[in-house]
């Protein structure tokens, strides 16, 4: 497909995705969210500048350039961190994968570019009757962006010659029995994926038919072979799913390519690993007098179970504050162990709404041909104004993490937002160039870094 076809296929996408948000809330399945206000704060030419420059600045392309299937699409969260004497350096926060999520909200070409690194796992897919899984979490607000995405790969799949004809169904409709040149884009949620697929020899069957390529890092993270590190011949999204999905994990390989993103001014902030309450609880009470922590347990998200712990803090009541905040989102039967400890970073602010607010950058990375490219960014405000405290509110910017979905929150890459934050187009240039860099590095060491 053409660069002129392709955004031709964004737009109608795009129209698409609103047509089906408006549609569920006529019919009474309104948990649909749009994210369309932060897209029209996008600037796409300061965007597209910004690209740019954080090519200019990457020392070497092989540090960007990927040889196998390993990984596609993905994102590295950013706080802006300010030293006592002011000069700013960049903190990862966490990465994310083949689940990602938002990126409806970028201009139009990136969300191209976001959609074309998914078509990459096409590349390396030959069989003639392809069978394709998008997954996405139940209840998913953000699920018309997995629709159009499944459009996108079922007109792909025919314009490419990988096959004759190509529908998108959900699980209870298949049948396990396809001809050859009919192909398949299977939505459905993880939870009714996960029964109905199973590892057999090399492949991965459902249905009695072999799976060529998943999307959603939720599938083979809780697949009970796949998610403990067994290999099959079908693409992934993201192989490197289990650092991506943890937090120590991205801290460690931040640490281990501390050399690569040093030119790109990050700052490997200090970080621990607690296997059981009785080490979280003392590697709280041995930290803390040295620094402000925050604790972070595994696979999380939405900020469910994320607190801060200083010198004052009754570190057992917060733990089981945080786990309990974990399990009613995710349920009892899900570990939260082990938890992440990390530094808190003195971050700087944003100039909100006559308060000062923490956020967080996120830089959106796709891949193109063999190389990954950082193509637009999202920043988010926290939901109420820092005051000296720890108040949760004020420390976890996650637009969905107080119930629904905060569109008010979340900005675009322009001047507007430049001047909140006190930032410029360097800044987001080197956090461009280093989420490339970290990205691709975990896809070329992942099974060493966890």
């Amino acid at each position: 497909m053409n660069e002129f076809n392709s955004i031709i296929s964004t737009s109608r996408s795009l129209d698409l995705l609103e047509q089906v948000i408006e549609y569920s809330s006529l019919i009474g399945g309104g948990y649909l969210t749009s994210v369309a206000p932060i897209r029209q704060r996008q600037d796409e030419r300061m965007t597209q500048r910004i690209y740019r420059r954080a090519l200019r600045i990457t020392p070497d392309e092989n540090l960007i350039s990927l040889k196998g299937s390993e990984f596609f699409i993905g994102s590295v969260d950013f706080m802006v961190r300010q030293s006592p004497d002011g000069d700013l350096s960049y903190v990862v926060l966490e990465t994310n994968g083949g689940s990602n999520r938002g990126y409806t909200s970028l201009a139009r070409h990136e969300l191209d570019q976001v959609c074309n690194g998914y078509l990459e796992m096409l590349r390396f897919i030959s069989d003639p009757s392809p069978v394709i899984i998008v997954g996405h979490p139940a209840n998913d607000i953000l699920l018309a962006e997995k629709i159009i995405l499944a459009e996108r790969i079922r007109t792909s799949l025919v314009e490419r010659g990988m096959c004759q004809n190509a529908k998108i169904i959900r699980l209870k409709d298949f049948r396990g029995l396809l001809n050859d040149g009919d192909g398949l884009v299977i939505l459905e949620s993880y939870e009714a994926l996960l029964p109905a697929l199973v590892g057999s020899g090399e492949r991965v069957i459902l249905n009695g038919h072999p799976v060529d390529a998943i999307i959603g890092d939720g599938v083979a993270r809780r697949h009970y072979q796949m998610g403990r590190g067994e290999h099959f011949d079908v693409v992934l999204a993201n192989w490197c799913f289990n650092v991506t999905d943890d937090k120590y994990s991205t801290y460690r390989a931040v640490e281990m390519a501390s050399d690569k993103l040093a030119t790109f001014n990050v700052y490997p902030f200090k970080s621990w690993s607690a296997d059981t309450i009785d080490d979280l609880i003392e590697i709280c009470n041995i930290q803390r007098d040295e620094m402000e922590l925050i604790i972070k347990p595994f696979q999380g998200s939405g900020g469910a179970g994320v607190h801060p712990i200083d010198k004052n803090t009754p570190i057992p009541l917060v733990v089981e504050e945080s786990m309990g905040e974990y399990r009613e989102k995710f349920g009892a039967w899900r570990n939260p162990f082990p938890y992440t400890i990390c530094e808190k970073v003195n971050p700087q602010r944003a100039d909100w709404r006559g308060a000062k607010h923490n956020y967080d950058i996120r830089v959106y990375v796709a891949r193109d041909g063999n190389q990954l490219f950082a193509v637009g960014g999202l920043f988010r405000i926290a939901l109420e104004p820092h005051t000296g405290g720890n108040r949760k509110r004020a420390l976890v910017v996650n637009l969905s993490g107080y119930g629904g979905l905060d569109i008010d929150r979340g900005l675009g890459i322009s001047p507007e937002t430049l001047k909140i934050t006190r930032l410029s187009e360097e800044d987001l240039a080197n956090m461009f160039a280093a989420s490339a860099v970290l990205l691709t590095y975990i896809a070329q060491n992942y099974e060493k870094i966890h």
